[in-house]
């Protein structure tokens, strides 16, 4: 493994990323930790703090500075859009050790489609211009690398833990993101949530 965060596209500044999240409930967040802590003590590997953990629909191209005007017109567009995006199920497999970071992973399903989807035409229609690619699938990162980590010795560590099983995906949260690569960490503040048609 190699760091992460020497290998993502730098964010004009580190903190106050705009970010549309799922975050785990309680259930899930149990079975995240206990995941995690197969991980303890392998240097130049941090486990995400439990507040923490989240699923990124899609990092918005805006700073959390645009003004409430455009927070607004943002959170207008969303709820245009969400209001049409049922809740669905995703099906979390084993912790997978990744070039950079160990991740929960789920197949894409045609609801998270349309999810990313709502999110993405909601920032363009509001801002126009383009934005960043949205995630390869819906995943949980556990830890993220800040030096050279042997990969063999994390999967190793990680043989024993099964499939992380069924979440349902019932509220979207528009977040407010800092980068901490010192930590090897993501956090957020809440700006506003939605949920999904039921």
């Amino acid at each position: 493994m190699r760091n992460f965060f020497d290998s993502m596209t730098p964010w004009e500044r580190n903190d106050g990323s705009l970010h549309l999240y799922v975050v785990p409930d309680a259930a899930l967040g149990d079975r995240l930790v206990e995941a995690q802590s197969h991980l303890q003590g392998i240097p130049d590997l941090p486990t995400m703090p439990r507040p923490w953990l989240h699923f990124t629909v899609n990092r918005l191209a805006q700073f959390d500075d645009i003004g409430q005007r455009e927070l607004s017109r943002l959170a207008a567009a969303l709820t245009e859009r969400l209001v049409r995006v049922p809740a669905f199920d995703v099906e979390l497999g084993a912790p997978q050790v990744q070039e950079t970071a160990v991740e929960v992973v789920a197949p894409p399903t045609p609801g998270w489609d349309l999810l990313v989807n709502a999110v993405r035409d909601a920032a363009l229609d509001t801002f126009g211009g383009t934005m960043p690619d949205s995630p390869h699938a819906p995943h949980v990162s556990l830890a993220y690398a800040t030096g050279p980590v042997d990969s063999e010795w994390v999967a190793e560590r990680l043989a024993g833990v099964g499939p992380l099983g069924t979440f349902r995906v019932g509220t979207v949260h528009l977040m407010s993101v800092t980068v901490r690569p010192e930590m090897g960490i993501f956090d957020f503040v809440e700006l506003a949530n939605w949920p999904l048609a039921h």
